[in-house]
């Protein structure tokens, strides 16, 4: 296939550079993909990999997510080896949720999720053992298998003619004349028209240099894995400091919270609390054994929402990075594709910018 169109670097291969890189190809120009480890990059193998758009989002994110939410269905039509599953979530009373309150504040914004009561969480979730009279059924919720998903859009982005290089780290840009015109690699330059940092918590490291300053955290977040077991799960479960979801192989993936560092400091002892409250929570005639654990460092920018764009002033590079990277994968890809190859920003996009967390470039990156 005949290239055409701007040389690009995607730095990183986790689920959102898989996702860009991909939507880059199929429209013919030539992608470099670098990861400094394999494709699913760090973050992206240790996710809950949970496919939503709820709880205290503003407005303009919750429509972003939503959308998202949508096109996980485009993508899955495109590439339909895809391991996405869109089974809906149920929601048991938990501390400091307002069941109504959400589910009425959702259904305005045109979420499809609904009070029910408990004779139908026992419809939905047979071998749920917590009892409750109300929860909230989210119907088009769902999970993915996320590293599965991004070795698989980058397989796909190889064979639409990207280039994928493994064990490439990024040491830092290279810069003339203030614009960005490739990365340094070791004692190598790959050079190239636009850069694009997809690299996660090691992103603003790499943009640090040319004047951008991006605030970002990385909370940890532990998930317990148990070795499979016979189908206990039909959909997600959110319930009081416990969520879990059952893989295509039979896992049941856990975790406690989404927020903060809940059970992380101690992997060992946190993985065995997990595996007991999903004891108490489900009716299981196997037992469930701890297979592993996993900390994911989830790459949080100050104020909690994506980073997408171009950084004001600095040519030839833009920036995605997020912690909602499983839920925005394909409309982020797509959104990034569009905007790098015809210069349209998506109007869902403008909150997102790069303007929010904005320094002037150091003399030294303008020359």
């Amino acid at each position: 296939m005949a290239r055409k169109g701007p040389e690009i670097i995607i730095v990183g291969a986790g689920i959102i550079g898989a996702s860009i890189a991909w939507h880059l190809t199929r429209s013919g120009v030539h992608v470099t993909i670098l990861e400094a480890c394999e494709p699913g990059g760090v973050a992206t193998p240790n996710s809950f990999s949970w496919i939503n758009s709820n709880y205290h989002f503003a407005q303009e994110y919750f429509v972003l997510r939503h959308h998202s939410m949508g096109e996980w269905r485009r993508l899955s039509a495109a590439l339909p080896q895809l391991p996405v599953s869109l089974s809906g979530s149920v929601y048991l009373p938990a501390k400091g949720m307002d069941l109504e309150e959400f589910v009425a504040r959702n259904t305005a914004w045109g979420y499809r999720i609904e009070i029910i009561d408990g004779e139908r969480v026992k419809s939905l979730e047979p071998n749920l053992a917590l009892e409750t009279e109300v929860a909230a059924h989210a119907h088009d919720e769902g999970a993915v298998e996320a590293q599965e998903v991004a070795e698989l859009l980058t397989a796909a982005a190889v064979d639409e003619g990207a280039e994928l290089r493994t064990g490439a780290r990024v040491d830092g840009l290279a810069v003339e004349d203030g614009r960005v015109t490739g990365v340094r690699a070791g004692d190598k330059t790959i050079s190239a028209d636009e850069v694009v940092i997809a690299a996660g918590a090691a992103t603003p490291e790499l943009v640090r240099e040319v004047g951008y300053d991006l605030p970002l955290s990385t909370p940890p977040g532990l998930l317990a894995h148990t070795k499979p077991v016979s189908r206990v799960l039909n959909g997600l479960v959110l319930a009081e400091g416990l969520h879990m979801r059952q893989k295509a192989n039979g896992q049941i993936l856990a975790g406690s919270d989404f927020q903060g560092a809940e059970l992380a400091d101690d992997p060992k002892s946190g993985g065995e609390e997990l595996i007991r409250r999903l004891g108490s929570a489900l009716k299981n005639s196997e037992p469930l054994v701890l297979e592993r654990t996993t900390t994911g460092y989830r790459p949080t920018p100050a104020d909690g929402l994506p980073v997408i764009g171009r950084p004001h002033g600095i040519s030839g590079l833009s920036v995605a990075v997020m912690h909602s990277g499983v839920t925005l994968c394909p409309a982020v890809g797509a959104m990034v594709a569009e905007e790098l190859l015809t210069g349209n920003r998506h109007e869902l996009l403008a909150p997102f910018g790069t303007e929010r967390f904005l320094n002037a470039p150091p003399e030294s990156s303008r020359v």
